[in-house]
């Protein structure tokens, strides 16, 4: 199988899908999107009519929306499982997950930033006050999610990493990168670090990248 995943350096959602191939041990091509100026005109065109990455051709067939991603890898690839074997625990990672994916990243990506600037006359202040508060919001609940857990695991809902974890990673990053003390969440910290000591998710963060330009 031909893999090629468009994403970037600094891209959150296209690092939980190099995560997610970096577990299962998939092979794959990475060509990088400058999003310098905005979403390149041959890439909106030729790949995603949605102008956001990340994006992956497989065998010559072009899929999107990281989600949809990490669970075709899930079910394509061999190697350890991204969920775990009891449904309840399954149902919570994914759970977790989609407090980033839907509550959190989409609120506060490049598209809106720069939508709020332009049409709303929102000041860059401005902006990062909104940008931390929903940050914040979110950790909030992944915090008062782990607290709830019967019995603490390893990872998110496992004693191995599985989606929740995936999707956490790359936004903690965001938050650091913003300023956003992250003393008041010590349960997602943890699991943070315990994550980026394994070397699927060092390969797959922001500084290991063929692009990556020194920026945080």
């Amino acid at each position: 199988m031909e893999l090629k995943l468009y994403s970037r350096y600094r891209n959150s959602a296209g690092q939980r899908v190099r995560t997610a191939l970096n577990i299962k041990g998939g092979a794959y091509e990475y060509i990088p999107v400058s999003l310098d100026g905005g979403t390149p005109d041959d890439y909106v065109r030729d790949i995603n009519p949605q102008a956001l990455i990340p994006s992956l051709v497989i065998d010559g067939e072009i899929v999107t929306q990281s989600t949809a991603l990490v669970e075709f890898i899930e079910e394509t690839f061999d190697g350890p499982s991204l969920l775990p074997d009891d449904p309840i625990a399954r149902a919570r990672s994914r759970a977790f997950g989609q407090v980033i994916a839907c509550e959190m990243h989409p609120v506060i990506g490049p598209k809106l930033q720069r939508h709020m600037a332009s049409v709303y006359n929102i000041d860059e202040a401005g902006r990062k006050a909104w940008y931390k508060h929903w940050l914040a919001e979110g950790f909030a609940t992944l915090e008062a999610l782990l607290r709830r857990r019967e019995k603490p695991t390893a990872f998110c809902y496992d004693e191995k990493p599985t989606i929740g974890d995936l999707y956490l990673v790359p936004q903690i990053y965001n938050a650091v990168r913003a300023g956003l003390n992250m003393s008041d969440y010590p349960l997602v910290c943890e699991l943070d670090e315990r994550c980026r000591a394994l070397p699927e998710f060092d390969k797959a963060m922001p500084q290991n990248q063929p692009d990556y330009t020194g920026e945080i």
